[in-house]
């Protein structure tokens, strides 16, 4: 069976690259809400290390290992 309507080769272009513009789009803020997350992330490590370091420092006067 024949189609009624063929969507020219413009046309096809046309939603194809809409379709990868919006793709393309979503990709950018995906990768936004990634550098956020590590940003976060980066941060969260960096207190982590400093609270270790004061454990540390304690755990030494508290033994008597002053430094």
């Amino acid at each position: 069976m024949k189609a009624l309507f063929k969507p020219s080769e413009h046309t096809l272009l046309t939603r194809g690259l809409n379709s990868m513009a919006r793709a393309c789009e979503a990709q950018e803020k995906l990768i936004e809400v990634i550098k956020a997350d590590l940003a976060a992330s980066q941060l969260r490590c960096e207190e982590l290390i400093a609270r270790n370091a004061q454990l540390e420092e304690r755990h030494n006067l508290n033994r008597g290992e002053v430094e």
